[in-house]
């Protein structure tokens, strides 16, 4: 009876050493698995401090394009309403010129974005806080920049640059001075110009406020996320 019992004592022994074997893979597996994720968790963590850092550097060059910008805006129309009613020159006109000078521009960082795509994008969890990332940085904001950049091209060399070349003289650094008042007032291309100019900041403006709201969405959207880790 022993000797017949043997056999099924080394199958036993063969299926207990093959299970031991297995639950080892699975475990070994499971622990790579966890490791993985747990790289993985970390680098997107990092990246999404990075890319936090990034968007408030964002929000302040927002912040002081829409200053400049309404400030420009508000000279252009104090401007526009001294010429209209002809009123006498006076010594400040001439920051007031060089005011309404202010050529917008965009600087936005990326950087963190970049490193993100070269990382993988999937490396974002959240497929909501992805596909925001992913709008603002390669559709709202190249939009903005694109925008701006036509806006003023359109306007800048051939309209605003001979009005200024024609009327004005740069004597200092931020003050234009007027080559002859009387021709000024009776220029009305140029104050058509200007007109169209105040419009362009303006309409620039609101663009760079919804670009910072956007901004100040997916920073509250990061900040959610690192918080939840």
């Amino acid at each position: 009876m022993a000797a017949d019992n043997k056999p099924l004592k080394y199958l036993r022994y063969a299926i207990g050493e093959i299970l031991l074997v297995v639950i080892g893979i699975l475990l070994a597996l499971q622990i790579n698995t966890w490791n993985e994720n747990r790289k993985s968790n970390m680098r997107e963590m990092k990246l999404l401090t990075e890319l936090k850092t990034n968007l408030h550097i964002n929000v302040q060059n927002l912040e002081k394009d829409i200053e400049s910008q309404t400030q420009s805006a508000k000279v252009i129309d104090k401007l526009l309403d001294h010429l209209d009613h002809k009123r006498p020159y006076t010594d400040s006109l001439a920051y007031y010129f060089s005011m309404a000078d202010y050529a917008p521009d965009v600087v936005l960082s990326s950087s963190a974005f970049e490193t993100l795509k070269s990382s993988g994008l999937e490396l974002i969890s959240t497929d909501t806080l992805r596909s925001t990332i992913i709008n603002l940085f390669e559709i709202y904001y190249p939009t903005l920049m694109q925008e701006t950049k036509r806006l003023e091209d359109q306007l800048w060399p051939t309209a605003a640059v001979p009005m200024y070349q024609k009327h004005f003289r740069r004597e200092q650094k931020d003050f234009y001075t007027v080559n002859d008042y009387q021709a000024l007032l009776d220029d009305k291309e140029f104050t058509n110009m200007l007109s169209f100019r105040g419009n362009l900041r303006k309409q620039s403006t609101i663009r760079k406020i919804k670009a910072k709201d956007q901004t100040l969405n997916v920073l509250a959207m990061i900040h959610k996320e690192l918080s939840n880790d």
